[in-house]
């Protein structure tokens, strides 16, 4: 995708939640995308593209995914919100609450994305083989054009990683990019 094509952006932020980087489900690998996403989400700021945090927001010891994960991003903790460096601020940013993998699946971002006519989604956040993959799938079925961050979303493992964002690339048609060409077409 070149910037020479006119398109309406938003980065939704996947799970970049205290939680998944320093609480109940945190991984080594996570730390890898934190640079490259500030510093985006910095640039994004600057050029007033919407940034929007989708947040696993979990109910105590009833939700379903606890059968697989255990419990992890439970409403009223501070493991359901974004990690201090990405400096989230609710003045300027939005925030989508859910409880499944996919950011779109019964919540309201596609009402919110329709009403700031965005039509390309940047993804990025983790888990690139679970949420992020299935965000970018919904997204397709909607209509989104979409851009996977390579260096900005992460999973357990490399193969995990790259699996997905092929899967992504290959069946919902998303463009695969750095942090740094993201910029570029802000």
């Amino acid at each position: 995708m070149s910037k020479s094509e006119s398109h309406k952006y938003a980065i939704v932020v996947v799970d970049m939640i205290n939680d998944f980087f320093y609480g109940a489900l945190k991984f080594d690998r996570a730390a890898s995308v934190v640079d490259p996403v500030t510093h985006l989400l910095e640039k994004a700021r600057a050029k007033e593209v919407p940034i929007i945090f989708t947040c696993d927001a979990h109910y105590k010891g009833i939700d379903h995914e606890f059968g697989l994960w255990g419990e992890h991003g439970l409403r009223g903790t501070e493991g359901i919100y974004p990690i201090a460096p990405l400096r989230y601020n609710p003045e300027e940013d939005y925030m989508v609450y859910k409880t499944r993998y996919s950011a779109f699946f019964r919540t309201d971002l596609d009402v919110l994305l329709s009403e700031l006519g965005v039509d390309t989604i940047i993804l990025v956040g983790v888990h690139t083989h679970i949420c992020v993959e299935h965000t970018a799938a919904d997204a397709y079925y909607l209509g989104f054009n979409i851009i996977a961050s390579s260096d900005g979303t992460t999973a357990f493992t490399k193969e995990d990683h790259e699996r997905a964002l092929k899967k992504m690339h290959d069946l919902y048609g998303a463009s695969l990019a750095k942090c740094e060409e993201i910029i570029k077409l802000l």
